[in-house]
């Protein structure tokens, strides 16, 4: 696993960054449908709540079980 860090507004045109967090398995987005703003931004996912700066614990697991069973 590598993580690059995307520091400017062109490193992150370059990487299709869709905002930080994003949580990729093997290049795919867990959270396709979540907003993003792209570029260098926070991301926020829905939630009981209302948006959240992370996804719901229960959401995590669920995107992964989901992935790890294709």
């Amino acid at each position: 696993m590598s993580f690059l860090p995307v520091t400017t507004e062109d490193e992150a045109a370059a990487a299709v960054f869709r905002g930080s967090p994003t949580i990729l398995i093997d290049g795919a987005d867990l959270f396709p449908g979540a907003p993003t703003a792209g570029g260098l931004s926070c991301r926020v996912y829905p939630s009981a709540a209302g948006l959240a700066g992370v996804p719901d614990l229960a959401d995590l697991t669920t995107a992964l079980e989901s992935r790890l069973s294709r």
